[in-house]
């Protein structure tokens, strides 16, 4: 089976064709030159601030690689709140709602981002992001274990006044 390329393949390719050495594209980012490296070899987690930077730098538009970023940080590897919920909000941001899905079909299986995934969802709602908030609030309706929950009546109110509109 052949692996798909990750962003890290992209960003050598791109320092390769572009004749790049790693300091002068961490300039051209506005990324630490120790940072890039370890994002390079793989030893460090990319952070959403980082992924625009280097996608800007690399002149792509911005959330070019949202898709691969999901898979590689929330499905293939555990999911890290401090890394799900910035990009929960770039990707509503951007209407990229099938990788919200594809995200949160996978991170579900762990019941302590509920919490989270609500209020994020109600942040979303009150932005006027209403399709991204109602991925989210069908996955915490569809989990909610305590079925005379405030939370659970509140997603199916927004649910069904969302389906009305």
């Amino acid at each position: 089976m052949k692996t798909m390329p990750n962003i890290r393949f992209y960003i050598e390719n791109h320092l390769k064709n572009k004749g790049y050495k790693l300091q002068q594209f961490s300039e051209i980012a506005d990324i630490n030159v120790g940072t890039l490296s370890a994002i390079i070899k793989g030893t460090r987690l990319i952070s959403m601030n980082q992924l625009d930077q280097i996608t800007s730098a690399m002149g792509l538009e911005r959330g070019y690689f949202y898709d691969m970023y999901g898979v590689e940080c929330f499905i293939e590897s555990a999911p890290h709140w401090r890394r799900l919920e910035p990009f929960l909000y770039r990707c509503a941001e951007l209407g990229k709602l099938d990788i919200i899905q594809q995200v949160i079909t996978h991170v579900t299986d762990d019941q302590s981002y509920f919490d989270e995934l609500f209020d994020v969802a109600e942040s979303l709602f009150n932005k006027s992001m209403n399709e991204a908030a109602l991925i989210l609030y069908e996955c915490v309706a569809d989990s909610e274990k305590y079925q005379h929950s405030e939370r659970l009546a509140l997603c199916q109110y927004r649910i069904a006044s969302e389906n009305t509109e």
